[in-house]
This record gives C-alpha cells, structure tokens and sequence, in this order.
C-alpha cells in the first residue's frame, strides 16, 4: 500500500508541474465536444427558400420555428431557382398557388447528400407536426416523448468517446515514458512492487482523465447548450468506470506496443473507428449486421448506452453495461499483469 502511494503522489505531482499537458487536454475534449459535437449534429438557420407568394401555407412560420432553416421569400420562382443553382440556398420550397391542389414541390440542388438529409429530417419535423396546415396526410407517434434533441444525443455519445481518448493518451504517454526510463525501478523490483504501479497507475490516469472530462462538460455543456440530465451522480460513476476501462486496455496496448509513436498512432486510428462502429451516432440497430456484432463485442458500445442512459434517461441496460466493462478491465489488468512480467527482466 504505501508503494501504491508513493507512486500516486508522484504522479500527481509531476501532473501539477505540467499545466500546459493540462490545458492542451481540457482544450482536447472543449473541441471535440464543441467542434465536432456541431458538425455531427448539423448546420442550423439552413438558408431555404419559399416560393408561396399567395400564402397559402403557413411553411415560412414553420420552417423557421424548427430553428434549423433561415427562410427566404420569393415572389419570382425563376429567381428562387437561380438562387438554388448559385448555392445562396440549400433547398427551394414551391407551394402550389391553387388551393384545391394542397401541394408542395422541394427543389434541391441534389449534389449533397448530407445537406438532403437534414432538410427532409427537417421538412419530416415540420410537416408531420403540422399537417393542418396543409392538408397532408401524413402522421407520425414515438412511444416515447423525449425532452433532448439531436446535440443533446450526440454529446452523450461523445463524452464516452472522451473517456477512450484522454484514458488511453494519458496512460499511454506517463507508462511508456516511465517504464522506458525505469522511473520504478525499485518499486517493481520490489515483492508485489509490479502490482503496486500497475493499481496506482490505474488510479491516478483514471483521475486525472476523469477531472478533465468534467472540467470539459462544465465549461461546454451551458455555451454549447446540451443537457448533462439531472443524474449528476450517476455520470459521475458512469464516466469513471469508463475510463478506467479504457485504461486497462490501453495498457495492454502500451504493454506491446512499447513506443509512444507506434502506440498513439494505433490508439487515434482504433479510436476514429470505434466512434463510428460503436453506436456512438448512428444507433447500432442502423448499422450493417456485421458492425452490429463488431460494436457488441467493444467496450466503447457498452460505455455509450451506459452514458446515453445516465444523461439522457433513454432505457438503458445498466447492469449488462457495467458488468461487461468490469470484464473487459480485469482482462486488461491481467493480461498487462502477464506481459510486464515478462518483460520485468528489461527494468
């Protein structure tokens, strides 16, 4: 125990004298939450033009209460239609001027699919909640009405991707350097000296990714606008049990790779993939049946519904989430225990 100490105020000691690996991981997680949080989740105030010059519907009212579409009005539709060639709009809506016909014709300038995408999710949004307006017989019923929109689902998603990137990153750049220059030489030398720096080692990366996620939520989630839901305790948990599962894999990882360069350009490749294969944005379920069994079979899967069901309150399987990340980290921690020993010759 007192190794397991020693080794823990070191190492937050030597976190404290670098505040600028400090700030650049905090700065890390604010951009990944922020940047790429926004880009996923779509553009807002869309320019889109509306050709109803009679106004027979009421779209413009609509369209623009969905917060997702700037609306245009045109009294030309030639014009609207040049606009659209020129891309100084993303989609032309032309409303039938006879109101027996209660029709509506949606111009795209059809090169980018992303771009369709949101405005049908967005058209979708509009018109099935108000079909009055225009007659259409098109409907549509959750069994659940949810309180969080799109950002709120795609930030849940991506704090658990945070727990993987500052986990693995810092276990991986204090480990490697540190079994490298024999900074414990004489505590893993020691009887139980391997134990000690592997358990304080899981302690303080797990502490210190942890303090920064949350520092990063804290300052994000009110500028940005997603919800962080009421169970505060319960994220708490939910996100340290998540790093410390990804910092036993990544010292498995760091046990083989053994090179900082090799190991961070494995981690930020396995970790590009393990976004978009593990249900982290697109839900597992609209996912090819081979990603399914690829995403069930990652710990990052687990994290995310762990995560999604904390701050969202979406159903969640808590038990089966945590269970199989505790497995997933006392497979890391024995694995690492096997090759160290291994390797505890080299010391």
């Amino acid at each position: 125990m007192h190794a397991v100490l020693a080794i823990i105020q070191k190492d937050i000691l030597q976190w404290t004298r670098r505040p600028l690996y400090f700030i650049a991981s905090v700065f890390l997680a604010v951009l990944i939450l922020v940047c790429v949080g926004s880009t996923l989740s779509g553009a807002d105030d869309m320019p889109f033009g509306l050709y109803d010059p009679a106004g027979i519907s009421d779209l413009s009212k609509n369209l623009t209460a969905t917060k997702r579409f700037k609306v245009r009005i045109y009294q030309d539709l030639n014009r609207g239609r040049s606009d659209l060639a020129r891309q100084k709009i993303v989609a032309l809506a032309n409303v039938s001027q006879d109101p027996l016909e209660d029709s509506v014709e949606i111009l795209t300038a059809g090169n980018n699919p992303l771009i369709d995408q949101q405005i049908s999710t967005g058209l979708l949004a509009v018109l099935t909640s108000s079909a009055d307006q225009l007659n259409l017989p098109i409907h549509s019923e959750s069994l659940e009405h949810v309180s969080f929109g799109l950002r709120d689902y795609i930030s849940a998603g991506l704090i658990s991707y945070l727990c993987y990137v500052l986990a693995s990153m810092n276990l991986g750049f204090s480990w490697i350097y540190e079994w490298m220059e024999k900074t414990y030489r004489q505590i893993v030398l020691a009887p139980k000296g391997l134990d000690a720096a592997i358990a304080a080692k899981m302690i303080t990366v797990t502490l210190e990714a942890s303090l920064v996620l949350w520092l990063a939520m804290a300052l994000t989630a009110p500028i940005v606008g997603y919800t962080l839901g009421s169970n505060l305790g319960g994220l708490v948990g939910a996100t340290m049990l998540s790093v410390f599962t990804f910092a036993c894999v990544g010292l498995c990882f760091a046990c083989v790779l053994k090179t900082i360069r090799v190991y961070t350009m494995t981690v930020t490749i396995l970790g590009v993939a393990l976004m978009f294969v593990s249900g982290i944005i697109t839900p597992m379920k609209a996912m090819p049946m081979w990603e399914q069994r690829i995403a069930g079979a990652l710990p990052m899967y687990y994290a995310a519904d762990l995560t999604k069901g904390v701050i969202l309150g979406t159903p969640a399987d808590f038990g089966r989430d945590i269970l199989i990340l505790l497995t997933w980290s006392v497979f890391g921690l024995l694995l690492s225990r096997v090759i160290l020993a291994r390797n505890k010759a080299s010391m």
